[in-house]
């Protein structure tokens, strides 16, 4: 089953925080497309990964979600 779901991410400042957040979500299991939104400070993720999963993920690459 394809999910989408949106993670506010207050961290991200510029291009450089979304391709490191598109980077590390790129190679987990699941993913089909991220969508990064530096102004809105948001991280859009389509898939059938596990919404836990997203937020460990984010977490360690310096972003966690709100």
């Amino acid at each position: 089953m394809t999910d989408e779901r949106t993670y506010s991410v207050p961290a991200i400042d510029c291009e450089g925080c979304a391709n490191n957040i598109s980077e590390a979500l790129e190679p987990v299991e699941g993913v089909e497309a991220t969508v990064v939104d530096i102004n809105a400070k948001t991280v859009r993720v389509r898939g059938s990964v596990d919404d836990l999963v997203v937020r460990k993920v984010l977490t360690a690459a310096g972003y966690p979600p709100a």
